[in-house]
């Protein structure tokens, strides 16, 4: 039995300009065995938080989020890898309930799913598009992998028993409108990049109906207006991503 189970896991964060962001993480996650950060080119002080907390500093050109949780977890030397984005963090609950599942005795067939709680313009959001985010991020190092399209890639492995935790993994994604937009136009971007590559093709009018369609789904159906404001945002801002999508789709390749 180990102490904690912390001293059996590497933590692995991808960065880019996350120098406001990264203590709140790594704060969150330490001590623990290993820290890997694999950075794209910050120019902030991000390798400077991250040596604060004895990471190890790896630099490696941006590749797509697969390509670069995949080098640190390549990396890693712990039995466990726990890959966290830098604008997420555990809160003490979480942080006991994963020294617990790394210590059972089933922690080696198992891959770990956390429930994302997200922050937005002060208020915690609860309902709509952001409410039931579920992610798998704890796994036996070499044993799961990932795929799918990005700029949502997800870990993946057939041979282990998902698990839930029931406290939530805090995220804090956009600090204000601004960032939320230019990460939007970024991820749809990203999206029709992939799906070009795969031959798909698409247009204006399809964008505006399955925006629409998104708005609908996520303010009304799901609960989004209950959020107040932060959820009239939310839900535009999504609907705008599908929009994007199919827009930036149609011209790809011209």
């Amino acid at each position: 039995m180990h102490a904690s189970g912390w001293d059996r896991v590497s933590v692995c964060v991808v960065t880019l300009n996350e120098e406001e962001n990264l203590a709140r993480c790594l704060g969150s996650v330490a001590p623990c065995g290993e820290i890997v950060v694999v950075d794209s080119g910050s120019t902030d002080g991000t390798r400077a938080v991250a040596e604060r907390f004895g990471a190890r500093w790896l630099s490696r050109p941006w590749s797509g989020f697969a390509a670069q949780r995949t080098h640190a977890a390549d990396e890693a030397s712990l039995p466990f890898v726990l890959f966290l984005d830098a604008d997420e963090w555990l809160g003490p609950e979480l942080r006991r309930e994963v020294g617990l599942a790394l210590q059972a005795p089933d922690a080696a067939t198992s891959i770990w799913i956390f429930r994302r709680q997200s922050e937005f313009l002060g208020r915690v959001i609860r309902h709509g598009d952001w409410s039931g985010d579920y992610v798998a991020r704890l796994a036996p190092r070499g044993r799961a992998a990932w795929r799918g399209a990005e700029p949502h890639p997800r870990l993946e492995a057939l041979d282990l028993m998902p698990r839930k935790f029931r406290n939530p993994l805090n995220h804090r994604p956009y600090r204000d409108l601004s960032i939320f937009s230019r990460k939007i136009e970024s991820y749809a971007q990203t999206w029709a990049n992939e799906a070009a590559r795969a031959g798909a093709r698409g247009g204006r009018v399809e964008g505006i109906l399955r925006a629409g369609w998104r708005f609908f789904r996520g303010f009304l159906l799901r609960g989004g207006f209950l959020d107040g404001r932060p959820g009239l945002i939310i839900a535009r801002q999504n609907a705008r991503m599908v929009y994007l999508k199919h827009f930036f789709l149609s011209r790809v390749g011209r």
